[in-house]
């Protein structure tokens, strides 16, 4: 049988936001980034609006911000 996958523990708010800063994304301002992610799932929207804005490495390319993800949602969502 196939090895258990090991899922990450739970992360708080202000830890998502110091992991997302860690990896390189720009959060200008971490009241509206903890305003956001207490209404959208971190996963719904760092894993599904990160695609492409990331390295090999896993790290955010030069420049990219927080508002910069959080308007590709509202875009996306606009257009449904």
């Amino acid at each position: 049988m196939g090895e258990v996958k090991q899922h990450q523990p739970p992360m708080t708010i202000d830890e998502q936001i110091e992991n997302l800063k860690n990896i390189g994304l720009i959060v200008e301002d971490e009241e509206y980034a903890k305003r956001i992610l207490n209404d959208i799932s971190y996963f719904r929207l760092i894993k599904a609006y990160s695609l492409n804005l990331k390295t090999n490495e896993g790290r955010y390319r030069e420049n990219i911000t927080f508002q910069q993800l959080v308007d590709l949602y509202l875009f996306n969502a606009k257009t449904y």
